[in-house]
C-alpha cells in the first residue's frame, strides 16, 4: 500500500480529490545520536493525598501609606551608598521542610533587571552560611498584561527552592531606594504523610490497539456503506505516542488553592523550554515537595490563578502535570510573557545555568514535545509559527521570546538535540481542536453539510484532523461519485486509486507515482467534480 491516508473521501463532505506528497525516504530524516537513551517506564514516591503548603511572609520594607498610617517594622537592614544605591539584607529567617524563598513587592511597581540583583545565603543550625547565590528575577515570567490573571499579580522574583536548611537570609542591591511592600516568603511544601509508590496516573502509553488501527467507514450518497470488508474503508495514520505523565495528584497539589474561575483556553502553536533555577542535587522522592512550593509560591505569593507551567520534568527524566485544565487541551498558563495565549511549556527541574541536562530529561522533553504540538497541528520540526504577532520554531528556549537567561545556558544548547528527538517521535496527528464526539469513539468527529439538500453528515476522523492543500492529479472522473486509495490491485506493486461510477460497479486506476509517495487527502469545491 502507498501509505496512510489522512482524510476520508466522501461525496457529503464534498472532499473530492487527492493530493500526492512526497514522504523522505527511510534514514534521511536526522537521526539519533548513537547511544541516546530511550524513555522507559518509571515510578515515584508519592503522596495519598492532598498536602497543604504554609507560606510566610516577613515584611522588607513598609507598603504604601505606611507613613501616613501605623509605620510597619520592617525585618531587614538597609544601607546606602554615596551615588544612593540601596542594598538591603534581611534578619535571619527560619525555614521549615524542603524549603523554597521569593521576593515579591507591590503591585504595578516597575522594577528592571538593571535596577535590581537579588542574592540569598543558607546555613544549617551550628554551621557556617553558605556563599550568596542568585535569586532570579526575571519580569518575563508571568501571566500576560491585561488578563485577568495579571490584574491580581504581584511582581516579584522566580521562586529558588532552596531545600533542607535552617535558616535563610536575602539580599537586594538597587540603584534606588527599594520598592514599597518588599516581602521575603519562605515556603514550607508540607509534610506527605502516608505515600506510594506508583506509576504515573496519566499512563495514557501509546493507545489502545483497536483504536489505532480503526476504519473509516464513509456512507456514498446510494445509501451502500463502505466498510473494510467491501475494500472502501480507509485506515486511520499513526498515532505519536503519548508520553506517561504523572498527576497533578501524584504531586499532591490542594486543588483548593487554584483560583478555578480563572481557567481558560486559547491556542498552542508552539512550545517553550524554561528551567526552575533551582539546587540540582534532589531525590527521586523529593519532587513532589518541590513542585508544591513552586505552585505555593505562584498560587499565595505571586497571585496566580494556577501554578505557571503547563508541565514539569525532572532530572529523572519524569514528567509531572503543572497547571490545572487537561494534558491534552490547550491550556493557557503564566510562564512566557506575551505569548501564554498561543504555547505551552515545560519547565526543567533544575538550574541549568551550571549544569547540563541529562540525557533522559532530553529525551522526555522530545516526547512531550512532538506528542502536545501534534495534538494541536503543528509539526515539530517547523521553523516558523505565527505566535501572537511575533514567528517563531515549533520549539523554542524562553530567551527566544525575551532577554532573559532562562533556560539556562546548558539546557539552551540542546535544543537542536530536543527538536531531532521531537520531529523523531512525531508520528501522526491527534487533535482536540474540535470539541464534536458525535460518533462515541475517543476522537473528535467532522461535523459536515451537504451544498444541495443541506443535510448534515457526521464524519468520524479516527484523528486525522489535517487536510493539506489540494492538487488535482487525474481529471475526467466527473461521473465517479466515491475515490479511495487502495492496496495494489492491478498487479504493478504499486498502490491504486479505486473510484466508483455512476452504474454503481467500481474500477481501478493505476496510481502512476513514483516509490516514496503518499496519497493525502486535499478539498475544492463539489461543482468541480471529481478529480
Amino acid at each position: 500500500m502507498l501509505g496512510a491516508v489522512l482524510a476520508a473521501l466522501t461525496p457529503a463532505a464534498g472532499v473530492v480529490s487527492l493530493e500526492i506528497v512526497a514522504r523522505p525516504p527511510a534514514g534521511s530524516g536526522p537521526s539519533r545520536p548513537a547511544g541516546a537513551p530511550v524513555a522507559r517506564m518509571e515510578s515515584a514516591q508519592v503522596p495519598l493525598r492532598a498536602v497543604d503548603p504554609t507560606v510566610r511572609e516577613y515584611a522588607l520594607t513598609a507598603p504604601r501609606g505606611a507613613s501616613r498610617q501605623r509605620p510597619v517594622a520592617a525585618l531587614a537592614s538597609t544601607t546606602t551608598a554615596p551615588d544612593g544605591a540601596v542594598q538591603l539584607v534581611s534578619m535571619p529567617t527560619p525555614v521549615s521542610g524542603y524549603g523554597a524563598v521569593g521576593l515579591s513587592w507591590a503591585p504595578r511597581t516597575r522594577l528592571t533587571q538593571a535596577d535590581a540583583a537579588f542574592s540569598v545565603r543558607t546555613r544549617v543550625t551550628g554551621g557556617e552560611w553558605s556563599a550568596w547565590q542568585t535569586l532570579p528575577y526575571d519580569p518575563e515570567h508571568g501571566p500576560d498584561p491585561k488578563s485577568d490573571e495579571a490584574e491580581h499579580a504581584r511582581p516579584g522574583t522566580d521562586p529558588l527552592l532552596v531545600g533542607d536548611v535552617d535558616e535563610v537570609q536575602v539580599r537586594a542591591d538597587l540603584a534606588d531606594r527599594a520598592p514599597t511592600d518588599l516581602s521575603l516568603a519562605v515556603i514550607d511544601p508540607g509534610t506527605d504523610g502516608a505515600t506510594e509508590q506508583e506509576a504515573p496516573a496519566l499512563d495514557t502509553g501509546a493507545g489502545d490497539p483497536e483504536d489505532s488501527g480503526a476504519a473509516l467507514e464513509v456512507q456514498p450518497e446510494g445509501g451502500t456503506k463502505a466498510t473494510a470488508g467491501s475494500g472502501l474503508a480507509l485506515q486511520a495514520a499513526t498515532f505519536t505516542p503519548k508520553p506517561r505523565i504523572f498527576s497533578r495528584a501524584q504531586w499532591g497539589a490542594d486543588e483548593s488553592m487554584r483560583d478555578a474561575s480563572s481557567l481558560h483556553y486559547y491556542e498552542v502553536h508552539a512550545g517553550f523550554v524554561h528551567h526552575t533555577v533551582n539546587a540540582n542535587d534532589y531525590t527521586r522522592a523529593e519532587v513532589p515537595a518541590l513542585i508544591r512550593g513552586i505552585y505555593a509560591y505562584h498560587v499565595r505569593v505571586r497571585g496566580w490563578s494556577d501554578i505557571g507551567y503547563n508541565f514539569l520534568v525532572d532530572r529523572f527524566g519524569r514528567i509531572w502535570e503543572g497547571r490545572y485544565g487537561g494534558i491534552d487541551r490547550p491550556v493557557v498558563g503564566a510562564h512566557t510573557l506575551g505569548y501564554n495565549d498561543y504555547s505551552f511549556a515545560m519547565s526543567a527541574i533544575g538550574n541549568f545555568e551550571t549544569t547540563q541536562p541529562r540525557p533522559r530529561m532530553l529525551r522526555a522533553y522530545g516526547a512531550l514535545f512532538a506528542w502536545k504540538l501534534s495534538l494541536h497541528g503543528v509539526d515539530a520540526s517547523s521553523t516558523r509559527q505565527k505566535v501572537g504577532s511575533s514567528y517563531f520554531q515549533a520549539i523554542n528556549g524562553h530567551r527566544d521570546a525575551a532577554a532573559t537567561a532562562c533556560p539556562g545556558r546548558y539546557l539552551y544548547a540542546q535544543l537542536p538535540l530536543i527538536r531531532t528527538y521531537a520531529a523523531e517521535d512525531q508520528q501522526g496527528w491527534a487533535g482536540r481542536e474540535l470539541e464534536s464526539n458525535l460518533a462515541g469513539n475517543r476522537y473528535p468527529d467532522l461535523i459536515v453539510r451537504r451544498a444541495s439538500d443541506g443535510q448534515a453528515f457526521v464524519l468520524p476522523t479516527g484523528g486525522m484532523l489535517r487536510f493539506t492543500k489540494a492538487k488535482a492529479l487525474l481529471n475526467g472522473w466527473a461521473a465517479g461519485d466515491v475515490a479511495v486509495a487502495s492496496p495494489d490491485l492491478t498487479g504493478d506493486g504499486r498502490g491504486d486509486v479505486l473510484v466508483r461510477g455512476p452504474t454503481a460497479s467500481p474500477g481501478s486506476t493505476p496510481a502512476r507515482a513514483a516509490p516514496g509517495w503518499v496519497p493525502r487527502c486535499g478539498r475544492h469545491p463539489p461543482s468541480r467534480g471529481a478529480t
